[in-house]
């Protein structure tokens, strides 16, 4: 006997248009994800790859156009669809732990922390955010990803250049996560200057910086 599954709206940009400062730096960008799709944002530094994800986040307003799930208006702040954001400047607390971070974030968000050491933060569990390197600051943000519930729906991913300052092997645990997140349902959009992924096709967002 078939059992029909839940149909997966689509999360969908249409139109937007941002201006910060008075200048228009994003203009009419269009985009649809899907359940298990992944979109890669590329382009020069200041085409607006960053705030396009600001925007998706919630944290910036969009000028114009409309962000949609399916049928229905997408409010970034209020929406079911669980969201993490994945940038610099990371929004820690200097002076606490990385380890107290971490049981903050999760403790506001409901969620347990990883079984599993996959970006080996506990190197530098206990030290003080502002003691640590720029690749260990991205490996700690990252760890967010790991973040457990037993009934979360699979999560968006805006991942801001999430491989700068990885060493290799912190790249390929990075590559192997999301594409685990996406073969579970979930959708990945991401700035990028170097390969992400090598054994997904992504759709390709090309950026330009507007004159």
């Amino acid at each position: 006997m078939l059992i029909d599954q839940p149909i997966k709206p689509d999360l969908t940009l249409a139109n937007i248009s941002v201006i910060r400062g008075q200048k228009l730096i994003i203009d009419k960008v269009c985009f649809s994800v899907p359940a298990g799709g992944i979109c890669v944002l590329q382009g020069p530094n200041g085409a607006g790859k960053t705030s396009l994800l600001r925007v998706i986040a919630g944290f910036l307003p969009n000028s114009a156009g409309v962000l949609m799930l399916g049928a229905h208006l997408f409010s970034p702040l209020k929406s079911t669809l669980p969201i993490w954001y994945i940038g610099a400047p990371y929004g820690f607390h200097p002076n606490l732990s990385a380890r107290k971070n971490l049981v903050q974030i999760a403790t506001m968000r409901g969620l347990s922390l990883p079984e599993e050491d996959i970006f080996h933060i506990n190197d530098f569990t206990e030290q003080p955010i502002r003691t640590l390197s720029s690749g260990q600051l991205q490996r700690l943000a990252l760890s967010q990803l790991c973040l457990q519930s037993s009934n979360q729906s699979p999560a968006l991913w805006l991942l801001d250049e999430p491989n700068s300052a990885l060493d290799s092997s912190h790249c390929l645990i990075l590559e192997t996560l999301i594409e685990d997140h996406i073969r579970k349902g979930g959708r990945v959009i991401a700035s990028a200057h170097q390969t992400l992924c090598k054994h997904l096709s992504p759709e390709i967002i090309q950026l330009e910086i507007l004159k």
